[in-house]
């Protein structure tokens, strides 16, 4: 069965070229937040991903707009989700909530996703963002993902 999600196959992509991070190739967003796959295990339905964002992303106060801190912690859950799926398969984001825990000034960050049940129609997932040079939490973020299974 071919990918029919262009980040789920980078997942793999990652996996069979001996887990190196990897760049986004396929998702303008996820380029603009200078996304970086750096692990996943696909039984586990986990994910590591790297970020530098753009300072495209910074507001007048000089830190990351929520948005994007949201989204970085989205592109988390939904690749965790992801992993965990047969190839083929797919996921869309039905409710997402986040909590700042501290402000986000620009650097680099990774964000750590998990899968935490998973059903035939929805996943329930929860992701954390740290700043990469001292593993401060600055957002945590829970989210349901409903399920496309891939076509039989």
């Amino acid at each position: 069965m071919p990918f029919s999600n262009p980040d789920q196959a980078l997942i793999h992509r990652f996996i069979a070229d001996g887990s190196r991070p990897m760049a986004f190739d396929a998702n303008p967003m996820a380029r603009a937040l200078g996304a970086e796959l750096r692990a996943a295990d696909l039984r586990a339905g986990t994910v590591t991903l790297a970020f530098a964002p753009d300072p495209l992303f910074i507001q007048g106060t000089g830190v990351l707009q929520g948005g994007a801190v949201t989204a970085m912690l989205d592109f988390a859950m939904a690749f965790a989700t992801l992993a965990a799926l047969p190839v083929g398969g797919s996921c869309a984001t039905v409710n997402l909530n986040t909590a700042f825990l501290r402000p986000a000034p620009q650097g680099r960050y990774l964000a750590v996703g998990e899968v935490e049940r998973r059903g035939r129609q929805l996943a329930f997932t929860h992701a954390r963002l740290l700043r990469e040079d001292d593993g401060q939490t600055v957002a945590t973020a829970t989210s349901t993902l409903a399920l496309v299974q891939p076509d039989s």
